[in-house]
């Protein structure tokens, strides 16, 4: 329980994060588009700096957030027929696949975002731009989306159906649509 609380806190702090990314990311191509064409003066590597910091965070990091609202994409056609012996099972299925997958993905990533911090990856351009950090970014994100898969199985393999939505302040219906 107490890890699960302390998933949602850091899981929200992510999502601020990925907010404030967003934000930052809006306001920064906002005042290239005025520079370039009210001013004739563009801010320099704009599209660098949004393709290596900003979309890493707007992507990555509020994805772990979105899955303890159960809020990816999901299709219950033919889930919901199903007995609950046989719907436990699929889930089950479901989040070994899953966070197989995920796992190897962060493994990868982080392999790959250590040696390019170990080279100190950066893009020539007419400003060199340190671009590993946006793999680090990645790398934090997709792991926080594993773990909560990996507690989400946990929880289902004990008989919880799901650890977070008592966790979580209730979504506004109305807000949501």
């Amino acid at each position: 329980m107490m890890l699960v609380k302390g998933l949602v806190r850091l899981n929200a702090l992510l999502l601020v994060a990925g907010g404030l990314a967003l934000v930052l990311m809006a306001l920064h191509v906002s005042l290239d588009a005025f520079g370039k064409y009210a001013l004739s003066m563009p801010i320099p590597a704009t599209l660098e700096i949004v393709a290596y910091y900003y979309m890493p965070a707007v992507v990555a990091l509020p994805l772990a957030f979105v899955e303890m609202r159960n809020g990816h994409v999901t299709v219950d056609l033919l889930f919901e027929m199903f007995p609950p012996p046989v719907q436990k099972l699929v889930l089950l299925l479901n989040g070994l696949v899953t966070a197989g997958f995920l796992g190897t993905l962060c493994w990868l990533a982080g392999r790959e975002a250590l040696r390019k911090f170990l080279i100190n990856e950066f893009m020539f351009g007419e400003y060199p731009i340190i671009i590993w950090p946006g793999r680090v970014v990645f790398t934090l994100g997709f792991a926080f989306l594993t773990l909560v898969v990996v507690v989400k199985l946990a929880s289902l393999l004990f008989g919880v159906r799901d650890p977070f939505v008592s966790q979580l302040p209730p979504v506004d219906k109305e807000d949501a649509a």
